[in-house]
């Protein structure tokens, strides 16, 4: 099916930096997505891989064809049908990236910083011209809480770059969030997205597509 020429120019496996903040890893590339050296021990330690590339949305259209071309080879499969339903999904998706890069232009350059629980926005960082400037949970691990050393570290950087909002998941408490943002001394908002599932009914984030909008107009309402 071949590789999605959106995503690979600009937002490269290897460039996927995220500034110079000690809270976050310089690098979501494919082959090195270095989290710390984290134990494993809960659903949210990813090792030495960041696995959240369904926030790049194009990165999902070309699992999509990879995963039906895979398929195709299983005996009994109807390919015609299957590489059919990829492409459309491919299709989707790809529009869907285009639609949350429009939702997301109202947020001047220079607010295009993220200040996240847990380290899992980077690919939707990189493709859509953001920064992560900073995570609460450090080494891609939920129970790893940060010292009284690193929220002083967090609070400087909500300081130095006037942010505004913190991002939280549904899939994570918001206890660190709302400590960190009552820290600051003045009004920063703690903004809960859908990054680790999807949500009930009414969420507005029950399907991928969904899910990626919603997120999408959250940040750009916060940061917009």
């Amino acid at each position: 099916h071949g590789d999605d020429d959106q995503g690979d120019d600009d937002h490269g496996d290897d460039d996927h930096a995220h500034g110079d903040d000690a809270h976050v890893d310089d690098d979501h590339g494919d082959d090195d997505h270095a989290h710390g050296d984290d134990d494993g021990h809960d659903d949210h330690a990813h090792g030495d891989e960041d696995p959240h590339f369904w926030h790049d949305a194009t990165r999902m259209a070309v699992a999509v064809e990879a995963i039906a071309d895979a398929l195709s080879e299983v005996e009994g499969i109807d390919a015609a049908a299957l590489d059919a339903r990829a492409a459309e999904l491919a299709d989707e998706y790809r529009a869907l990236d285009a639609e949350i890069a429009e939702i997301v232009a109202v947020v001047a350059e220079e607010d295009r910083e993220l200040l996240t629980n847990h380290d899992s926005l980077g690919y939707f960082a990189d493709r859509h011209g953001f920064d992560v400037i900073g995570v609460v949970f450090t080494g891609g691990s939920t129970l790893s809480e940060p010292s009284a050393a690193d929220i002083a570290e967090l609070v400087e950087e909500i300081e130095i770059h006037g942010l505004r909002a913190i991002f939280a998941e549904t899939t994570v408490g918001t206890d660190l969030a709302e400590t960190l943002a009552a820290e600051v001394g003045r009004d920063v908002a703690v903004v809960t997205l859908f990054t680790g599932s999807l949500g009930p009914e009414g969420s507005g984030a029950e399907t991928y597509p969904d899910m990626m909008r919603t997120n999408a107009e959250l940040i750009a309402a916060a940061l917009g």
